[in-house]
């Protein structure tokens, strides 16, 4: 079986593709099938992506992934599977995919880890925010073969269009790839973690509450946040 998989990063780059479906590449492999991942983002334009500036090397990086994904709909016929993460291309209506599902009659297992379809728009993308199409998520999910769903809650949203969906939770591998510094049975102070991009940070501050009540009731914790850009909200201090 060939599958191609349609990412918005480059391989390697992004937490959700690695954790829902990088991470599971060599088994594909070592059960005899063929897989290709094709980004839309080329590895010069998401190193300058989230910094400020750089304007016209960030439209031609648009203009770049959109030229590449216009001259990859001509070998998605070598591929059973055709597995699209979140999105096609970032800006625009879902051109891609309406062409690969009813022109090209292809088979798309839509996948998606966050409630995409919902506007976010921060400091570093607001220039984009009004071309971004969020609501094409629902027309995508109507178009698939199957929707592949990180939790109920994004997978109650897909069945409204698609009763072809499932959950399919983001894993981590214990034995193979984490959990592998430390013995976590080992005594010692409770951490608690947290990790996103810069464009989520702002939901910290809906748990800052939920960490004072845990600090006023006498636990003794630390509250660690891994991210691209360091926090602005009182859970820093």
């Amino acid at each position: 079986m060939r599958i191609l998989f349609i990412t918005p990063y480059p391989a390697g780059r992004a937490p959700s593709q690695r954790f829902r479906f990088e991470q599971y590449l060599p088994a594909l492999t070592a059960n005899g099938h063929k897989y290709q991942e094709e980004a839309f983002l080329s590895e010069e334009t998401w190193a300058i992506l989230y910094k400020p500036g750089h304007s016209l090397s960030k439209a031609l990086g648009i203009l770049g992934g959109m030229l590449r994904r216009t001259a990859l709909l001509a070998r998605v016929s070598a591929f059973d599977f055709v597995f699209v993460h979140r999105e096609a291309a970032p800006v625009g209506p879902p051109v891609f995919e309406w062409l690969l599902a009813k022109v090209l009659r292809k088979k798309i297992i839509y996948d998606f880890d966050d409630a995409i379809w919902l506007p976010n728009t921060s400091e570093n993308n607001k220039i984009a925010a009004g071309v971004k199409w969020h609501h094409k998520v629902a027309s995508v999910c109507s178009w698939a073969y199957k929707n592949s769903c990180g939790n109920s809650y994004l997978a109650a949203y897909a069945r409204q269009f698609n009763p072809n969906t499932v959950v399919n939770p983001t894993t981590i591998d214990t034995v193979h790839l984490h959990n592998q510094v430390r013995d976590q049975a080992r005594p010692g102070r409770l951490v608690i973690g947290w990790t996103g991009t810069h464009s989520t940070l702002k939901y910290l501050e809906q748990i800052v509450p939920v960490l004072a009540r845990l600090e006023a009731e006498g636990l003794d914790f630390e509250f660690r946040v891994i991210s691209n850009q360091p926090p602005n909200c009182r859970c820093a201090h």
